[in-house]
Formats: structure tokens, C-alpha cells, sequence
């Protein structure tokens, strides 16, 4: 029976949970040495800022987010991790893109952008929007200290959030979101079952099209991702509005994207600032990539990487 069968039958058998046990995640990482710039000292520390997924460790503020893969694992998923190059050999790096045109994204369901911060070309963009749009689940995760300055991550995202109409902020601020709060502005989204509180440090909201894609919406002053910039390209600061939001989440043609507002809230125990075992963000972080894996609300819809009958 065709693998296509196959998985329309166990969806139809068991449900979308059980159905999505073999979901491919392929994570984005940024170059050796090419983050911590607010905080490194050294080329192991600007690593070790990059949210590695192969990072177990547990020292107090570490940055790693082992314990996010062996969640998702868990829970069911394949994760896979690809790294931007660095264009020098030692000492603070910038990245060399990864040629996404050039990977099997059809072989994904998820993909996360999380510490990229090279450049990329029309071809790598062009790829990912085709990818998203034919069924993929991509979720964008920026931070200051994913880059060389405040303006490296969410220049990198935002060159793919252009083709969706969605902006990427620099970080700012500290706080938890909370059910009965109501900090949820989409209480009853898949996402949020079972979550009454997350929490982020230093974060990075997203600006949605329109308030019905903001599933919760950030809180206090977000710094803007544009000119005029301060000292090594600093935004400036507004008051956050109905559009900033903690978490945004759209459909788009048969794929799905969501903006999470910080690295934080996946890091390790003893993670700095916060860290995956805090409130219930694990819970969420499964809810997040559950989502993101599902088909779209237009029907039962599976990814390239499934043969035709």
C-alpha cells in the first residue's frame, strides 16, 4: 500500500495524535560563534548561545534546547538539526545561509528558524514559501543573542516573514501569560489546551496582519526591528498594540506558521531566565509543534513527502 494510504488510514484509524507519530522537524541553527553578543566572551559561549538541540546542558543560565528535542521526541517526532557556516574560523562569525533550495523540505513537516541569522536570497525564501504553502508548519523563534547585534535574527526571519505579512521585533521585556489572567486572547486555540501559564525573558513579539492571528498578545513596550537605530542597531521602543502578539498563529494556503516571542521558554533546566520545566511550557512547546504538524483546517491534507497512490 502506498505510504499516501497508509497514513490516511492510521489519521482516519487513530486520530491526528497517533497519525502524526513519524512528523520530521528540521531545526535552523546559526553558525559557530555567530551568536551571544550582549553576553559571550568566548567562542565556545557565542555557541552555546544557538539553542543547539544537542545541548544537554544544565548549568545555571544555559541556553541549550536538548530537553525540547527529547520532548518532542516523546511525544513522537523525528528531529533533525541543520547549521548556518561560519565565514571565519575562530572569533565573533557571521553565517553563510543554508541553501534551503537545496534541501529535501518536502521530507519535513516542521521547520523551525530559530537561531538563524545569515542572509538569505530570493531562491532559499522562495523555497520556504513554496514549502509552507504546499503543507509545511514553519515557526519563527528570534532573540538578540542569536546574532552579532540586536538586528541579526529578526533580519533573517524577516526576510521570510515579508511573503506572509507578518514583522519580527528585537527583544524586549520579561513576563508570563496567564489563563486566568486573561492573557489569552484565543483561550480555546489547540495550542493553549491545557496551558494556563508560559513565560518568556527578553522576547521578541510578532506583529500579525490582523488581531484574529494573535492567539496572545504581548504585554508593556516591544522595540521595533527598524531605523532609527541606536548603537549596534538597536530599535526603538513603543508601547506594545492589539497586533504584537506572544504567539501568532495563521493558516496559510495548506501550511501553517506560528511566531513564538522567545528562546527562553524551551531552554534547559536552570535555563537563563526560564526554561522548558517552568509553568507549563512544555506542554505548550508539544501543543505548538502538534499544531504545526496537523493538517490545515481545509481538510485532510499531508505533506510532499508523501508518494502519490
Amino acid at each position: 500500500m502506498p505510504y499516501r494510504s497508509i497514513a490516511l488510514a492510521l489519521f482516519l484509524l487513530v486520530g491526528p495524535a497517533a497519525a502524526l507519530a513519524q512528523s520530521k522537524v528540521l531545526f535552523l541553527r546559526g553558525a559557530d560563534r555567530s551568536g551571544g553578543f550582549l553576553e559571550a566572551g568566548n567562542d565556545a559561549e557565542r555557541t552555546e548561545h544557538l539553542a543547539d538541540i544537542n545541548n544537554m546542558q544544565t548549568f545555571s543560565g544555559n541556553h541549550g534546547w536538548g530537553e525540547l528535542r527529547l520532548a518532542l521526541e516523546e511525544a513522537g517526532f523525528v528531529v533533525e538539526q541543520v547549521a548556518e557556516t561560519a565565514e571565519n574560523a575562530s572569533g565573533p562569525a557571521d553565517g553563510i545561509a543554508v541553501s534551503l533550495e537545496t534541501l529535501p523540505l518536502a521530507d519535513y513537516d516542521v521547520i523551525v528558524f530559530g537561531s538563524n541569522n545569515a542572509v538569505y536570497d530570493e531562491a532559499a525564501i522562495d523555497a520556504a514559501e513554496a514549502w509552507i504553502r504546499s503543507g509545511g508548519g514553519a515557526l519563527f523563534i528570534s532573540d538578540a543573542n542569536f546574532g552579532s547585534d540586536w538586528a541579526d535574527a529578526p533580519n533573517s526571519d524577516q526576510r521570510f516573514l515579508d511573503r506572509f505579512g507578518l514583522v519580527m521585533n528585537q527583544d524586549q521585556g520579561t513576563y508570563v501569560l496567564e489563563r486566568d489572567q486573561s492573557d489569552f486572547d484565543q483561550p480555546d486555540h489547540p495550542i493553549l489546551d491545557g496551558v494556563d501559564a508560559f513565560d518568556g525573558e527578553g522576547v521578541s513579539p510578532i506583529v500579525a496582519q490582523t488581531q484574529a492571528a494573535v492567539i496572545a498578545g504581548a504585554k508593556n513596550q516591544t522595540r521595533v526591528n527598524e531605523p532609527p537605530f541606536g548603537g549596534e542597531n538597536q530599535g526603538q521602543s513603543r508601547p506594545v498594540g492589539v497586533l504584537d502578539g506572544v504567539l501568532v498563529a495563521i493558516d496559510v494556503d495548506l501550511g501553517r506558521i506560528a511566531g513564538h516571542f522567545d528562546r527562553n521558554t524551551f531552554f534547559n533546566l536552570n535555563g537563563a531566565g526560564t526554561d522548558i520545566n517552568r509553568f507549563d511550557n512544555r506542554a505548550y512547546a508539544i501543543n505548538l509543534f502538534e499544531w504545526l504538524a496537523e493538517p490545515t483546517s481545509a481538510g485532510v491534507v499531508f505533506r510532499d513527502r508523501f508518494e502519490p497512490d
